[in-house]
């Protein structure tokens, strides 16, 4: 007599319809998620490094999503929370005691952005929008000059000023 072993097979896995539905939600607010992180990070591996965050975190605390509303503002909330912590990770990695470069990667966009910011607020009024003008707006010593009723040697010390008081800056 001959026993014969039943075939094998792989088991299909089971999704619950409660997660499905959430999967497809994700799926659906992918992109969108995608779009907002990279404007946060500075690098694309940071954004990959923050999206596959969002990704655990938004899995693992699924059970706090409501169906009955879009996912996208819960997940763009949930990857802004991971881009911070990623920011403030970056921060704490201390550098090499041997004085090679430091394998940290860039900071986010929202920390250059929030520096730059804090630089601009001590600027005076007219050095601000000057040096805005020049480098934002793309508008030549000339045209400011003449759109604020200046000199332009004025406008050219306003600026070398502004630049100066710019972290960088020549002191």
């Amino acid at each position: 007599m001959r026993f014969r072993s039943p075939p094998v097979t792989q088991p299909t896995p089971r999704i619950a319809p409660a997660d499905a539905s959430f999967a497809a939600a994700l799926e659906s607010a992918l992109p969108r998620v995608r779009r907002f992180v990279e404007r946060l990070c500075a690098t694309a591996a940071d954004a990959d490094d923050v999206m596959q965050e969002t990704m655990t975190r938004a899995w693992k605390y699924r059970a706090s999503w409501d169906p009955d509303r879009d996912a996208a503002p819960w997940l763009l909330r949930t990857a802004f929370r991971a881009a911070t912590d990623h920011r403030d990770r970056a921060r704490r990695t201390p550098a090499p005691l041997d004085g090679s470069e430091s394998e940290r990667a860039e900071p986010c966009a929202l920390e250059l952005r929030e520096e730059i910011e804090y630089a601009l607020r001590h600027l005076s009024v007219i050095e601000r929008t000057l040096l805005l003008g020049f480098h934002r707006e793309g508008l030549s010593i000339e045209e400011l000059a003449h759109a604020h009723d200046l000199p332009l040697n004025t406008v050219k010390s306003h600026l070398h000023r502004a630049r100066r008081k710019l972290p960088g800056g020549r002191r």
